[in-house]
Formats: C-alpha cells, structure tokens, sequence
C-alpha cells in the first residue's frame, strides 16, 4: 500500500513507495505515483510530438485516450498520466532513478497542474525576498545558467525551466523540483552552496539544491516577469507594455493543440501580463558578467 511521501512539489504531496531526490518539504495535493509496465510506444490518439535536436532535446510523443494521457519518451519509455485522479504511472528498468523523476516533473505534472487550472509557463523562477520573479526564455537562452547565479548568490530558486503560475486570484508561483541542470563549463567555474551533484549528461551537470534553501511548495506571490534578451555588452532593464509582452510569453506557454486550450492559454497570459510589471533584460551572455546582471534584476525587477 502507497503511502504519503513528506515533500512536495508543484503543489503535490506524492503517493508512492518510490525514492524522490527534488522534493520541497511540506505537503499538498495528492498525486499518485507508480511503476509499470508499459509499451514501447504510445497508444491512443496522437496530440503532438517534440522532435530531437541533438545534444538539446529527445524525441517525445503525446497521445490522448479519452481523459488520459501517455507520454512516450526514447529512451525511457511511456509515462501514463491521469490528470483528474491525478496520477502518474513511471515506466520501469530506467537506467537512473533521477533522470526519471526529472521527466515525471516536466510533461506529466504539467498535464497534472494543468487540470488543476494553473498554468505552465517555460520560464525559470526565483524568490527575491518573498516574492518571485520569472525569468522566461526559450531554451538554450540562459535562464537556467542564470537561475545558478541566483543560487550562488543566495536566493532561493523556485523553479530552472518550467514554472507554475497560479491565479488566487493575483498570481504567483508554485514552486517546482529543486534542482538545477547546468552546461558543464558553468558548473565548473560557479559555486552552489550545498547543492549535491546526482547525475551529469549531454554535457550538463544535475544539481539536487541545498536542502537547508528549497522551503516549501506553497505559493509565492509573482511580482515581474523579465524577458531575456542577448546584448553585445552592459545591462540594461526596461519595463515592456503588456501587448508587447504577449508576443514573446505566447511561444512560452505550454498547451494542447485545441481550439479550447489555446483560448485558455491565451486567456491566462492575458491575464498574467496584465498584473504584473513587465521587463526586458538585456545583458551579454558572458560568465563574469552573471553577477552583475543578478544584481541588477534584485535591485531593479
């Protein structure tokens, strides 16, 4: 018989006899974790499909049958999703306990935040003081090297590539797994207080973060969102209108391919960027600068 796992993440309290490493501590909502066996492939309808670019993203389909859902990851296997119970069922023999548990994180919690009516944002986030500012950019744009330099520095990271936006009814965060996947050269040269490496690959180094600094999965009131953006030298932080910011926060969002759940995206970006200050951060993508752009964001966003 599961039982309750003491930590959480996104808001969930797992209900499983499984091992978690990104755990928050504190509780939440049920979220039933298992093993199982599972075919190779998907079944069902197929929703959409993530192809692979090498060194950055793996093949990946999306299949619906009825209100579920199974995700089919190479090189792992299938991951049956139930967003109304919610559950997750994780497929067996993976070769590392960790890397799964970072794929039960990303796609299957999405679908199960999701239906919780939060929504899922492709941003990292951190806590400046009790309140959270995201730092939204598509991949490969910096946020979670900069996310580590906010670690280094002493702040609490919520969240190193998807975030969770909740309406209660002004936003804030939810915060997600504690842990950082980092390029290898800035793992070599920046220093994060107590966080423990568990696992390296595809030229990254996974970072489980300091126990003593994760806090909780409640909700953290959201205050900004910066865009970043590259620049060839200085820094610079200017507040972006809300129409604007629509542009860039659209291809950020997570959704079905449905007329329903585009409208519900869009209404939620809507609604976000109409509640929060808005940035656009400019900075060169460059190691020795990362301090002084942490510092500029804490001071000014």
């Amino acid at each position: 018989m599961s039982e309750l796992v003491d930590g959480s993440c996104y808001g969930f309290q797992p209900v499983s006899d499984l091992d978690f490493e990104y755990l928050r501590s504190g509780g939440g909502d049920p979220l039933a974790v298992d093993e199982h066996e599972a075919p190779e492939d998907g079944n069902g309808v197929l929703v959409t499909e993530w192809t692979p670019i090498p060194g950055r993203r793996v093949w990946a389909r999306l299949y619906a049958d009825g209100p579920r859902y199974r995700l089919w990851v190479e090189g792992y296997g299938s991951f049956g999703v139930d967003p109304q119970a919610p559950s997750v069922e994780l497929p067996t023999g993976a070769d590392s306990a960790v890397r799964r548990e970072e794929r039960l994180w990303g796609v299957p919690a999405m679908l199960c935040f999701l239906a919780r009516g939060d929504l899922p944002l492709h941003a990292a986030s951190v806590d400046l003081g009790g309140q959270a500012v995201l730092l939204a950019a598509p991949g490969y744009f910096g946020k979670t090297t900069l996310a580590a330099g906010f670690d280094a520095a002493g702040y609490r990271v919520l969240a190193e590539d998807v975030s969770c936006i909740r309406f209660s009814p002004e936003p804030c965060v939810v915060p997600g797994p504690a842990m950082l996947r980092v390029r290898q050269d800035v793992a070599d040269r920046l220093v994060l207080p107590r966080a423990r490496v568990v696992a390296s690959s595809d030229n990254r180094v996974h970072f489980s973060l300091d126990p003593g600094r994760r806090g909780d999965s409640r909700p953290v009131p959201l205050r900004a969102v910066v865009l970043l953006r590259g620049a060839d030298d200085g820094i610079a932080l200017d507040r972006v209108p809300a129409a604007e910011a629509l542009r860039d926060l659209w291809p950020l969002s997570f959704r079905l391919p449905t007329v329903e759940d585009r409208a519900r995206c869009f209404d939620g970006i809507a609604r976000l960027a109409a509640s929060v200050r808005l940035w656009n951060l400019l900075r060169p993508l460059r190691l020795p600068d990362l301090g002084r752009v942490v510092e500029r964001i804490a001071a000014d966003a």
